[in-house]
């Protein structure tokens, strides 16, 4: 019995050590492209590189799609074209083997296939409709959680031919990354969507099984690259049941709260502070993303992350962080003091309610560090600054942006002499202050206040010393 009990042992882990099993097809029945033979050769390599994880089999064989041939498959993943040669039964079987439990993915032309039959256009999620672009564009990742985009986020450039879609649908599919359209030319005449929503990456869930789609994977160059490849894999495992992944679609509007419009250092709500040119604000409400928490990677800053625009007065501005209960973006210097501005959080296909927003000076302090009888005010909402840099962008070392309007600086209740206000180094949209402790302070904590335009900034301790 110890015997029988050990080799049942050994069988079962030989089975849990067992690779999940992917078939990838790349049969032909219309445009060839050039690129399958690198594609196969990519797509084999992802079985070591995923640590004996992954088995993957090329094929152009359509028997295999069939009950008995998908026997021993855990996935299947499509480059291929035109009106695959498939009984009605091999259509069944390969509905059903999706449906009850298993993956099916495809990459670029997989939605150049299969037309007459409507049931697969459904399963994978639309058809193509056009590629208005062959060119270097910038991807948006706008699921930076899905384990497919999280070498990928906040966003990359590719040069690929760029599809556009038919009987697409935000309603049932997850949108994992979208083409940021600042990139291309959307006059071009092959262009048929008036939404600017061209999504090049999603998943849904099948009945109990799993489906993935990415539009990139036209040049040879796309299928040797790092990320492509590593998007592969990440996605073929998730395809397989090995790693996790939400895949419900994602799809509602944005909802800013009551006052939820605020300085980010203050957390002082607009209108009651205002907000200044320039200035960093925290907006607060729900489903302001899509589901994914995102901060920007670099500076200067994009326009959108994780799918989510900020607009004021029409025009885009940057964020810093998105989350689906917070944003925080930066107003742009060029906001008109005095107005009155309308603030929108949009998703990629659908805008929030506006906000109303008074652009004035509006200051905020975030924190508080000493150097000496020196303390350095970390602040935001201080205004314009000369000379001028763009928003979003990294201030510079030199020359130093200095305020326009020099704040008063209150420490325990003394007007301190101020050495420097300006736009801190290296950071977007955060001023620095830097301000002497007024000799014959008593020593313990004391209040530091700012004020500019008649209006004052929250208050934070320092503590002074003898």
């Amino acid at each position: 019995m110890r015997s029988l009990g050990l080799l049942w042992l050994t069988l079962a882990a030989t089975a849990l050590a067992a690779p999940k099993r992917v078939l990838y097809v790349t049969h032909t029945a219309g445009f060839r492209h050039d690129s399958i033979p690198v594609s196969r050769q990519a797509m084999e390599s992802l079985g070591a590189r995923s640590g004996g994880a992954l088995e993957v089999v090329s094929t152009e064989d359509l028997s295999l799609i069939s009950a008995d041939g998908l026997r021993n498959f855990d996935a299947v993943f499509f480059f291929t074209t035109g009106e695959l040669a498939l009984s009605d039964r091999q259509k069944q079987d390969f509905l059903a083997f999706v449906r009850d439990g298993k993956g099916f993915g495809g990459a670029h032309s997989a939605t150049d296939t299969l037309y007459n039959w409507p049931e697969y256009g459904e399963m994978l999620g639309a058809y193509f409709d056009e590629h208005p672009w062959a060119q270097q564009v910038t991807v948006d990742v706008e699921d930076p959680d899905h384990p497919a985009m999280r070498n990928l986020a906040p966003s990359f450039q590719v040069t690929d031919e760029i599809y556009q879609f038919r009987a697409f649908s935000r309603e049932r599919l997850r949108v994992l990354m979208t083409l940021d359209t600042r990139t291309v030319d959307l006059r071009h005449p092959l262009v048929k969507r008036t939404d600017g929503d061209f999504a090049l990456a999603w998943c849904r869930n099948y009945g109990r099984g799993r489906v993935f789609y990415t539009a990139l994977g036209h040049p040879e160059e796309l299928w040797r690259d790092e990320r492509f490849q590593t998007m592969l894999l990440n996605a073929l495992l998730w395809l397989a049941g090995e790693v996790p992944g939400e895949a419900a679609p994602r799809a509602a509007a944005p909802a800013v709260g009551r006052g939820g419009v605020v300085n980010a250092a203050s957390f002082a709500p607009a209108p009651e502070n205002f907000v200044a040119p320039g200035s960093l604000l925290s907006i607060f409400g729900a489903g302001l993303t899509s589901g994914s928490t995102l901060a920007a990677a670099s500076l200067p800053l994009p326009v959108k992350l994780a799918g989510s625009t900020v607009t004021v007065n029409g025009a885009a501005i940057p964020p810093l962080y998105v989350s689906p209960g917070q944003i925080n973006a930066q107003l742009p210097f060029e906001a008109t003091a005095g107005a009155t501005a309308n603030l929108v959080v949009s998703g990629v296909d659908r805008p929030g309610a506006a906000e109303p927003l008074r652009v004035e000076a509006a200051p905020g302090i975030f924190a508080i560090t000493r150097s000496g009888n020196t303390i350095l005010i970390y602040a935001t909402g201080l205004g314009p600054v000369t000379p001028a840099i763009a928003t979003g962008a990294a201030a510079p070392v030199g020359p130093l942006s200095n305020t326009a309007t020099e704040p008063v600086v209150m420490v325990g209740g003394m007007r301190a002499t101020v050495g420097f206000s300006g736009l801190a180094p290296g950071f977007a949209g955060l001023y620095q202050v830097n301000a002497a402790i007024p000799a014959g302070l008593a020593a313990g904590p004391a209040a530091v206040v700012l004020e500019i335009g008649g209006r004052r900034s929250n208050a934070v301790s320092v503590t002074v010393t003898p």
